[in-house]
């Protein structure tokens, strides 16, 4: 069993290793941790059931968000679509005792009901309509159980090498061959932009996007 007021050194003393596991959490220690690393954008905490994780991601696992967030900030424009990118906005489902940071996750057609909303709560606010996880280093938790808890529609995954996508139906996460927030793109299509832009750079791969978009 963990000690509970020693987290938060623990995590301090070790800040520069990829990834840490504690047992026998508590839901108000992990929202303490939540409160007191604030923004910090180099950790990544996922809650599931007393079970705590703290990753530490690196390089590539960034410039994959980061190309992912430009091609979803481009089909949204192009297609005339309002998007809110949220980051890694921390989602939290007290009542599943789950919660943790995604990579990146978007507003588009819940966009209007959270604009200008400060701070979401998902028993009051829509989840993100999707949400990217890239596990490049694999987690030892499983976060599609908050993303089903959070009931997000559409989850994208990227393991390194090759993208997936996942609807939601029912009460579970299903392969999907295309996005529910764009229709025209598939799993393949994403996964071909991504290794154009890290192959030829960002415009390369942009220019390659639009240019795939159904006029």
């Amino acid at each position: 069993m963990l000690l509970e007021s020693h987290i938060l050194d623990r995590l301090a003393m070790s800040a520069a290793a990829e990834k840490h596991i504690y047992y026998g959490v508590s839901w108000e220690i992990y929202a303490q941790l939540l409160e007191e690393l604030g923004d910090e954008g180099n950790v990544r905490l996922t809650f599931d059931h007393g079970v705590l994780e703290i990753m530490s991601p690196k390089r590539l696992h960034e410039q994959i968000t980061r190309l992912v967030d430009m091609i979803v900030t481009l089909l949204a424009f192009e297609m005339g679509l309002n998007v809110d990118n949220c980051g890694a906005m921390t989602l939290r489902v007290e009542s599943e005792q789950r919660g943790g940071e995604p990579d990146s996750c978007f507003y588009i057609a819940n966009e209007a009901r959270v604009r200008g909303v400060e701070e979401i709560d998902l028993q009051v606010h829509p989840p993100p309509d999707m949400i990217l996880e890239v596990d490049i280093t694999s987690p030892s938790l499983d976060k599609f159980g908050l993303y089903l808890a959070a009931r997000v529609p559409e989850v994208w995954r990227y393991d390194g090498a090759h993208m997936s996508f996942h609807a939601l139906t029912g009460e579970r996460y299903e392969d999907a061959s295309n996005s529910l927030c764009f229709p025209h793109l598939t799993a393949a299509m994403l996964e071909s932009y991504l290794a154009i832009g890290r192959e030829q750079g960002s415009t390369a791969m942009l220019q390659t996007v639009k240019s795939e978009i159904p006029i």
